[in-house]
């Protein structure tokens, strides 16, 4: 059974129990690193199975492919909007807070100007305690008259504010407007000075006071404390919040807090007599439970107003003066709370979108469905065709060419279809002509086997001679054909010859031309007379650009010369030991089968020949061997491989010449057929 589980399935095992072990022995936390690990091996597993048996057919795959790419744009588009909308809210939210603020600078300024104007104590404190009574939360005010050149406090509120902290007589007078910080507290406020008199109004700012703020917009200021960093450039879009530790917890446990940057003066730190200008942030979080009930509050102004038509209808009906009366009541009830629903919403300035969030919602909704039943039609038409595509390459696998793909459709499936089918049938027809083909190389193999029965044996040696011939086929069968006839003592002929055009037709007039030579040599004539009587006799047989070239020599052994004649063949090549020196033999001869050929146009060329003598007859596949560079072997090599050789054996100068051709054709397949015989006197 363990040989039968893989080996991540065993490591989950393990890890399972190794789990439960150092849940009872070990630490929490080496508990909890196993079990996560095991987990993660576990969803591994899980989706491998899914890959293997789920998502093995292309169809789930492109389904799942089209549920992903129907889910992912709408997650996205959530996303992103999600996103835009609340950088939205804050923006608007942070222009709101910044208005606030500065109104609030504005006002503290009027003030100001106001009570200094009257530059009488007894006024400004009388009016100062209407102005504290109407705000009397978190301000700060002071004012001064001047005596002996120092300012002097006359009203102060809260009677214990600190004037050490903030003595106009100190660092303080260079300030006029802002934030500044000082005793540890944050404020916002003014410094105005009109003659001997000056006033200081301040606004605490901690988290009190931002929750006493009027409710204008969605949103919640947090206090961030009144700690800060120092401004090292003029620039505020260069400048870098530095959060302390419960800044970063503040941002961890609410979505997306945008933070609103200020300057102060820090008169708590002072540089060179002067305070350091340092800037601070608040948090700005969206209350979304204002702007849900907003949401709310529209639907319900909607309700309320069908319930009142409804209740109107059943007035105007009719009934008991009692129902009436309680319609009545109800009625006067709904439109009152209709009216304050109203008002709130004007206040607030909020556009009805609930409904619109409903819209929006199904016409996503109706996208969505209208998208997978496309891409649902689009998934089956394609896995239909794949899976006839499968279901006939198995067929054919089987060996079964006649299934054929039958697809309705005329889309580019049905085209595939079409290539499939012609594919199948083209297979099958390429099986048979290649089962053709088999049964043509096994004849023609037969026939070459035939073919080298009929050419003598490679290697002849007689008293007087040393023979050793080549002949190697351009395809299956030779058109070349070499021979020697040997009367011991009296003549020994030779010829080599060269069938035009290659292959079984010219093999056949090959075998033919034997025949007709075997019959020939026989009757002792001269190589003239027998080159005439076989074109005689092959004339019948001959088509009309069928031609044969022969060389053809007799060795008279007891005169010790030769008779030589040529019938259109390449000329033969004769060493005479005695001087060192390669002839070229090429007596006047047409080829067999021409129209033009007469017994008078051969000539015989009759030479004497001394031991060491070598006669060298080839076929223009020999000499018209070429290299890689197209150019050919020729017959000035050849003569010259004769002189360097001549002192070897007719084999060892055929083997020579052979590995020379080999050589300087690189290896390349034979263009014509290759056939050459090499005759040394001994």
């Amino acid at each position: 059974m363990l040989s039968k589980l893989r080996k991540l399935d065993l490591a989950i095992i393990l890890l399972a129990l190794w789990t439960i072990v150092s849940y009872v022995f070990f630490k929490p936390g080496t508990f909890t690193f196993f079990l996560w690990l095991t987990i993660i091996l576990g969803v591994v597993r899980l989706l491998g199975i899914v890959r293997r048996r789920l998502l093995w057919k292309i169809r789930n795959r492109l389904i799942i492919a089209s549920l992903f790419f129907i889910v992912t744009p709408i997650v996205l588009i959530s996303v992103f909007y999600y996103l835009i909308t609340n950088i939205i809210i804050y923006q608007y939210n942070t222009a709101i807070f910044d208005n606030l603020l500065q109104n609030d600078i504005k006002g503290f300024e009027d003030s100001a100007g106001y009570y200094l104007d009257m530059a009488d104590e007894k006024r400004i404190v009388q009016e100062v305690e209407r102005y504290r009574r109407r705000r009397p939360r978190f301000l700060n005010l002071a004012f001064f008259k001047e005596k002996d050149g120092r300012l002097e406090p006359f009203f102060t509120y809260p009677e214990d504010l600190s004037l050490k902290v903030l003595d106009p007589n100190g660092a303080l007078a260079t300030f006029t407007s802002g934030f500044l910080k000082a005793g540890g507290v944050l404020y916002h406020g003014v410094q105005q000075r009109r003659g001997v008199y000056a006033a200081l109004i301040l606004e605490t700012l901690n988290q009190e006071t931002f929750d006493a703020m009027p409710p204008i917009g969605d949103f919640r200021v947090m206090f961030m404390g009144a700690g800060g960093t120092a401004v090292r450039r003029s620039s505020p879009q260069q400048m870098t919040v530095r959060l302390e530790e419960n800044d970063a917890a503040a941002f961890e446990k609410y979505h997306f807090p945008f933070p609103f940057t200020f300057r102060y003066w820090d008169f708590d730190e002072m540089k060179a007599g002067k305070p350091v200008l340092k800037f601070n942030m608040f948090l700005l979080i969206n209350d979304y439970s204002k702007i849900l009930q907003k949401l709310k509050t529209s639907d319900r102004s909607a309700v309320l107003q069908a319930q009142a038509k409804k209740l109107e209808k059943e007035i105007q009906a009719g009934g008991s003066q009692s129902e009436l009366l309680a319609k009545s009541q109800q009625l006067d009830e709904l439109q009152k709370e209709r009216q304050v629903l109203q008002k709130s919403d004007s206040q607030s300035s909020v556009f009805p979108i609930a409904t619109l969030v409903r819209f929006m919602l199904v016409l996503f909704g109706f996208f969505i469905i209208v998208s997978f039943f496309i891409g649902f039609q689009m998934v089956r038409v394609i896995t239909r065709a794949v899976n006839e595509l499968t279901r006939g390459t198995e067929k054919i696998r089987r060996g079964d060419f006649s299934y054929r793909i039958r697809i309705k459709s005329r889309e580019q499936m049905h085209f595939l279809a079409e290539s499939f089918n012609d594919m199948a049938s083209g297979i099958g027809r390429l099986l048979t002509e290649e089962k053709e083909k088999q049964r043509l190389e096994e004849e023609l193999r037969i026939a070459r086997g035939i073919q080298l029965k009929l050419l003598p044996p490679d290697h002849f040696a007689c008293p007087e001679f040393d023979i050793a011939a080549v002949n190697i086929p351009a395809t299956e069968i030779a058109g070349d054909y070499f021979d020697y006839f040997h009367s011991p003592g009296t003549f020994l002929s030779v010829l080599v010859a060269d069938v035009s055009g290659k292959g079984a037709q010219a093999a056949f007039y090959m075998a033919e031309l034997k025949g007709i030579m075997n019959c020939l040599q026989k009757t002792g004539k001269e190589p003239a007379a027998i080159l005439n009587e076989c074109n005689l006799s092959l004339q019948g047989s001959f088509e009309k650009v069928t031609f044969i070239t022969v060389n053809l020599v007799r060795f008279d052994l007891q005169a010790r010369n030769l008779i030589f004649s040529r019938s259109g063949h390449t000329p033969a090549l004769f060493y005479q030991a005695g001087k060192g020196e390669c002839l070229e033999l090429s007596p006047r001869g047409m080829a067999l089968g021409l129209n033009s050929f007469t017994q008078e146009g051969i000539e015989e060329l009759r030479l004497p020949y001394s031991p060491g003598d070598i006669l060298f007859f080839f076929s223009d596949g020999l000499s018209e061997i070429m290299d890689s560079e197209e150019k050919m072997l020729g017959v000035s090599e050849l003569k010259a491989m004769l002189c360097a050789n001549a002192a070897l054996s007719a084999l060892e100068i055929k083997e020579k010449i052979l590995a020379r051709a080999i050589e300087f054709s690189a290896g390349r397949a034979n263009a014509d057929d290759l056939t050459f015989v090499v005759m040394k006197v001994r």
